[in-house]
């Protein structure tokens, strides 16, 4: 009787709730998801007076939650730490829920089933999974839509629908839900739609001003991220992948099984009671809804799971009802035990998924490093778009397509043939695997890695950086490269060509490239819409020091003029005098790089003299070495032009690229020069 009596304290069943998720909180205050900083980015550029964007100056709405993005723009006017201010906020939003949970139930159900409800809402690995997202803010909205339609504050209902729909665009099934069930009311039929029309209106009025802002602002009232992550009518996948998510967060539950007999029991006592038929409708029409979208991010499942627990109790308790008639002492009791055991799970897997993923923590190295190393105009790509995007605070390009637009292939090397970024940022992820390729490192040099303890899946982290400038360069050294772009407008449609035509000349033709366009990798044989994609040709320069001219004749042409400078006036120069005396002298050095790092590059050019015509075809090695003589990073190679074709007296430049370890530590290194004859 003691337990009996203290379930009837409305302070105990919140009081429970409430501890249950500040301890949680506590313990998920360090998490996040990468999705997270994709909002936090807007927020802070909304509050420091860039504008509602991603990338200043492009008004693409790359965040689908405008009144989370808001509310986290006036959170960063009190605090730039909007990781755990987010999280703080959204422990709150879900004591916030646990109680309008209480209030829509506390008419129709026992103590002991509300106490379940909050509780399970409360403990629910899946809202803690969600911190930092607009999720939490959404799943309050919406139980306080529900308890305002069910205490008859129909107007305030449909207002507040307006406001999850702020929240997110899919809070229009909410409003349809209302308007659909303000049909179905027993009243007579003209009154009926006349009330469903007034509140259909008023629902407008709620949203209107956003959409017409986004419309004005972006020039689209749908989020960009709409098109970017929805297959419509493309399979069940959302119910499929539900089952998987289940796994995921109640899995080792074995309790939470017996949601597939309570939840259509519930649904359908709830559908009995006109004040909670919107929970029962809602659930059923948000999951069609998703279903025909097909979209399966694990978030748009908690606001539907926070819904389906509240069903699932109202089934529970409407069976032992008709099994027991009334309450014991026993029943009471194996209800508190099978309840307690399913939140000690529910609280042991939210243990579990506490830590946040290792990579995050990469994720924001790289974008420290970013932003302290790289100039402030340069073009970034990256797949996962929120954490790197937030610290680098570089103009981002995504290869999703949430902030890009004109991203019609979701994939990174797509965005890396057609924009070609200044920076790119690549992980280990099977998505990158073409940066191994030839034809991506002829464009791109890694020049440091980025690494987690335990993040197997995505770490090391590479940066790239673009070897050659997007404009013609005025000057280069001998014996490294001219890099030349050129951009190229598509119609829809259009035959992508199939080749590019290149070459560099003085008095006659001295060097001619011919290339695949797009390196052969254009995804389509013809432009899928009206694009600009940037092509680039690679052209080696083995020419003595002066000034030539250098064409594209095809698939346009253009022309121009380029210096090619002695290597002596590299910076980087240092001259040597060192001689093998059977064939060649080294006679300087040039360190193309004035900084590097672990993970990263070293770019060296070396002049050679021949002394002696040889028959042989040596190799040269490269070796860096520490301050102890060891050998930690080298690249041996021969040189462009075999040793058996080299004259007396000729120079000849030779390049090597040394990749760095990635946990090089930093220090002093020297370089250890020589050749070999590989053969013996």
């Amino acid at each position: 009787m003691a337990t009996i009596t203290l379930l009837q304290k409305r302070s105990t069943i919140l009081g429970i709730a409430g501890i249950l998720v500040i301890v949680l909180t506590i313990v998920f205050w360090q998490y996040t998801q990468d999705d997270v900083f994709i909002t936090y980015t807007y927020s802070r550029n909304i509050a420091q007076g860039v504008g509602f964007v991603f990338n200043p100056g492009e008004y693409v709405q790359g965040t689908t939650t405008p009144l989370w993005a808001l509310t986290m723009a006036g959170v960063y006017m009190l605090t730039p730490d909007l990781l755990h201010a987010g999280n703080f906020l959204c422990g709150l939003l879900l004591i916030v829920s646990c109680v309008l949970a209480y209030l829509l139930l506390r008419r129709y159900l026992s103590r002991l089933a509300i106490l379940a409800a909050t509780v399970l809402l409360a403990t629910s690995p899946l809202n803690y999974a969600s911190f930092g997202m607009e999720t939490l803010l959404y799943c309050a909205i919406l139980f306080a839509a529900f308890w305002l339609w069910s205490v008859e504050r129909r107007v305030y209902a449909m207002l507040t629908a307006a406001a999850l729909t702020w929240t997110r665009a899919d809070g229009v099934v909410l409003g349809g839900t209302l308007c659909l069930i303000a049909l179905l009311d027993d009243t007579p039929f003209s009154r009926r739609l006349l009330t469903a029309i007034k509140l259909g209106l008023v629902y407008v009025v709620g949203i209107a001003p956003w959409f017409l802002f986004a419309w004005a602002y972006f020039g689209a009232p749908l989020p960009n991220t709409f098109g970017a992550k929805q297959e419509f009518l493309q399979g069940i996948k959302f119910l499929a992948d539900g089952v998987d998510r289940w796994r995921t967060f109640f899995g080792s539950n074995p309790i939470s099984v017996l949601a597939v007999v309570f939840i259509p029991i519930g649904m359908w006592q709830a559908w009995k009671r006109a004040a909670l038929r919107p929970l029962a409708a809602w659930a059923l029409l948000y999951a069609l809804g998703y279903t025909a979208l097909n979209v399966t991010n694990f978030w748009y499942y908690t606001p539907l799971v926070n819904a389906l627990i509240l069903l699932a109790v109202i089934g529970a308790e409407a069976i032992m009802r008709f099994l027991v008639r009334q309450y014991s002492r026993m029943w009471v009791a194996a209800g508190l035990i099978t309840l307690v055991l399913a939140v000690i799970m529910n609280v042991d897997r939210a243990l579990q998924l506490s830590p946040p993923p290792p990579r995050m923590n990469t994720y924001r190295l790289a974008g420290e490093w970013i932003a302290e190393h790289t100039p402030r105009d340069s073009t970034l790509l990256l797949a996962d778009l929120g954490i790197v995007g937030y610290y680098a605070q570089r103009h981002a390009i995504d290869s999703f397509g949430l902030i890009v637009p004109d991203m019609f292939f979701k994939t990174p090397e797509y965005a890396t043939l057609k924009y070609k970024p200044d920076y790119i940022l690549a992980t280990q992820y099977f998505l990158w695997r073409y940066t191994t390729e030839e034809w991506f490192n002829s464009l791109y040099q890694p020049i440091v890695q980025f690494s987690t303890e335990g993040d197997a899946e995505f770490s090391p982290m590479t940066l790239y950086r673009r070897r050659g400038e997007l404009m013609p360069p005025a000057t280069v050294l001998e014996g490294t490269y001219l890099p030349l772009t050129f951009a190229l407008n598509f119609n829809g449609g259009e035959v992508v060509p199939a080749e590019c035509y290149v070459l560099l000349e003085a008095d006659e033709a001295l060097i001619e490239v011919t290339q695949p366009f797009l390196n052969g990798r254009y995804p389509a044989p013809n432009a899928l819409e009206n694009e600009v994609l940037f092509e680039q040709v690679i052209l080696p320069l083995p020419v003595e020091p002066g000034r030539y001219r250098w064409r594209v004749a095809a698939p346009m042409e253009i022309e121009g003029t380029v210096e090619v400078l002695p290597i002596t006036a590299a910076q980087g120069y240092f001259p040597v005098g060192t001689e093998w005396e059977d064939f060649a002298s080294l006679n300087g050095v040039t360190l193309l790089e004035d900084e590097t790092w672990s993970g990263g590059s070293l770019d060296i050019l070396l002049e050679w003299r021949g002394i002696e015509e040889v028959d042989h075809d040596y190799t040269v090695f490269v070796h860096l070495l520490n301050a102890n003589g060891e050998l930690v990073a080298q690249h041996d190679g021969m040189p462009e032009r075999p040793t058996s074709n080299w004259k007396a007296g000729e120079r000849v430049i030779d390049e090597h690229e040394i990749i760095l370890p990635p946990e090089l530590p930093a220090g002093e290194y020297s370089l250890r020069v020589g050749w070999y004859d590989w053969q013996t």
